[in-house]
């Protein structure tokens, strides 16, 4: 036996180890007959569920806030903010009342008269 034989079994775990820790995933068998690892794509899509979510919790947060002040008092708080910085007049805009905001302030008035009438029935 070979004194380097210790050495070469080393090095050759060391490849071996290296190469698994690079290789994860599934496997392609190509028409040569050679197994090589599937190319991974990356993904750098539009993030519509993400931006779908934050548009309607900011559609919700409005109509809760146009319910609880009031429609004088919100529309008050949204001018002072169009007279403000530039980061201010931004988020006035998004926090100006639109439709499908007045719409779920609509249903938080039928929400709120169903829980007082439970209320009062029990």
């Amino acid at each position: 036996m070979n004194q380097d034989y210790p050495n070469f079994q080393s090095r050759v775990q060391r490849i071996d180890q290296s190469r698994r820790n690079r290789v994860v995933g599934e496997f392609v068998l190509q028409s040569n007959g050679l197994l090589v690892p599937k190319q991974r794509r990356l993904r750098f899509g539009f993030p519509l569920r993400g931006l779908i979510m934050a548009y309607v919790i900011a559609v919700a947060v409005k109509a809760y806030l146009i319910w609880f002040l009031g429609v004088e008092v919100y529309s008050a708080e949204v001018i002072a903010l169009l007279n403000g910085t530039g980061f201010q007049q931004a988020a006035a805009y998004v926090l100006m009342p639109d439709q499908v905001t007045m719409w779920m302030v609509g249903n938080y008035d039928w929400l709120a008269a169903q829980i007082i009438a439970w209320q009062s029935a029990a």
